[in-house]
């Protein structure tokens, strides 16, 4: 930095500098230290399957900015076949994002539960020596997003075969369903053909179709616990979704309850939903009680109900254990609503009533569904809760970034992005990133599968960062020799990048 320039200087002009300055640093100590393990690959592989071959270029994209290397290409054969393969990218992990490192990815992760595509990109751009498009931070939730779902598959199918199974151990879980609407993107029609327009024939009634799309969320938890004086938190909650089917909702759902806890400890699953035809239509087990959202109850009988004395009674008649006898004040209210010509009214009490009917069999509390009484109610609320924290999960989940502006979207879009989110919050995004959620299966598997004829191989330890000094000199040779050896040895034909 030239001090005697005739530039003004003040803290931030010696900031900046300071930082780009280090920035440079760091990437040439990285390069460096890429070209010593490319090396060590050379020496260390299984040289009568990995021939090298030549010296391919590349950049990583990193928060100090991109890092141009040069890492050698092997030359392998499989069943007579030629393939092409980059130990060096093998080992390090770094192709799965496009070769964004995963400090970048992470904070894509990190920033885009809150902003946009392009206010994302523009904050990464902004806090790193690296420039980032918004296509390239879709790309990377896409991507993420299907890793999140293929791993979702992998667990429902393992899953559904008795393979794996949680290590909890709980009498109560509680499933709170809750729907939102998105703007649908429309597709783009083509260029050069003209519209046909029908003028002799009317269109056929029907239900019109909404142009958006539903994210079925579900929140799973074991009830509430203190967080505050006079203030309670979801305890465990692990939050999951879909912009698919109810039914895929449910695979998920279940595999999650199942993969957490031990299934034979659970005497009850308590499934709160605001009644939309799918909350209800998914209870199937025997151990699965539906019941319908209080608040949305509540909001109901208000909006259709304006005389204050059958609104009274009606409000609190369904906190009772004879919730069903709402259904008498409604027709009483319905006669008088008739004999004075309210036809207006008339029509949302109908409207109450048969929303009501709908998910009559989930009016009652689940609590008395479970044998307590109403003077129970206090003493077993910290076990058996009241419920109703779907709709302020929304809102953190999905409401407050998807619905912003109107923003539109494709159903992969939605469905990936939603991932990312729940992940987030669940705090597992990292795990996802890293490939430890996938080894964590793997390992489980093992563990319940044993296969005595095969020989235990030694698992492959991650460096880890010591002080300030350079990586391979805190790790020291004879363990980066030990880990290629072990990386390379393990690694399945179909788990490496092979590049034709």
């Amino acid at each position: 930095m030239n001090m005697l320039s005739n530039e003004k200087i003040n803290f931030k002009s010696l900031e900046e500098n300071t930082f780009k300055e280090m920035m440079k640093l760091g990437r040439e100590i990285i390069q460096e230290e890429l070209r010593m393990l490319d090396k060590l690959i050379l020496n260390y592989r299984d040289k009568k399957v990995f021939k090298p071959k030549d010296f391919q270029p590349t950049t990583i994209k990193t928060k100090l900015g991109e890092i141009p290397i040069a890492r050698r290409r092997y030359k392998m054969v499989i069943n007579g076949k030629v393939e092409w393969i980059y130990l060096l990218d093998e080992l390090l992990e770094i192709n799965d994002f496009g070769l964004y490192s995963q400090g970048i990815v992470e904070m894509v992760t990190r920033e885009i539960t809150k902003k946009s595509y392009r206010e994302t990109a523009k904050t990464i751009s902004e806090d790193t020596d690296n420039t980032i498009s918004h296509t390239a931070v879709r790309n990377i939730v896409l991507k993420l997003g299907e890793k999140i779902k293929k791993l979702e598959e992998e667990k429902i199918k393992l899953y559904e075969e008795g393979k794996i199974e949680g290590e909890k151990e709980t009498q109560y879980i509680f499933c709170e369903h809750d729907g939102i609407y998105i703007k649908k993107q429309k597709t783009k029609k083509h260029k050069g053909k003209k519209k046909f327009k029908v003028k002799h024939f009317k269109k056929k009634k029907g239900k019109k179709k909404k142009n958006g799309i539903e994210l079925k969320i579900a929140v799973i938890h074991e009830g509430k616990e203190p967080r505050y004086t006079n203030d309670y938190k979801l305890k465990n909650k692990i939050i999951v979704g879909t912009a698919s089917k109810a039914k895929d909702l449910k695979k998920i759902e279940d595999t999650t309850i199942g993969t957490t806890y031990k299934e034979h400890t659970i005497k009850n699953v308590v499934i709160n939903g605001d009644g939309a035809d799918w909350t209800g239509s998914i209870v199937e087990g025997a151990k699965e009680i539906f019941q319908l959202d209080m608040a949305h109850i509540q909001k109901k009988i208000y909006m259709a109900v304006s005389d204050e004395e059958y609104l009274k009674k009606m409000q609190e008649v369904v906190y009772t254990e004879k919730a069903k006898d709402i259904f008498s004040l409604i027709y009483n209210y319905k006669v008088e609503l008739e004999g004075e010509n309210k036809i207006a009214e008339l029509e949302k009490v109908k409207e109450l009533e048969e929303y009501l009917r709908n998910n009559e069999e989930g009016l009652q509390r689940y609590q008395y569904k479970l044998g307590y009484k109403e003077d129970q109610l206090e003493e077993i609320k910290e076990e058996l809760p009241s419920l109703g924290s779907e709709e302020s999960e929304m809102y953190c989940t999905c409401r407050d970034r998807m619905k912003r502006n109107r923003t539109s979207w494709s159903v992969i879009g939605a469905e990936a992005l939603l991932k990312v989110i729940m992940n987030k919050m669940n705090g597992t995004i990292r795990e996802i990133i890293t490939k430890k959620a996938e080894k964590k299966i793997k390992e489980e598997l093992a563990e319940r599968i044993p296969e005595p004829k095969k020989v235990a191989k030694k698992k492959y330890e991650e460096m880890r960062y010591v002080g300030t000094g350079r990586i391979l000199e805190n790790v020291g040779q004879e363990k980066i020799k030990e880990d290629i050896k072990n990386i390379l040895r393990n690694k399945k034909w179909s788990e490496m990048l092979q590049i034709m």
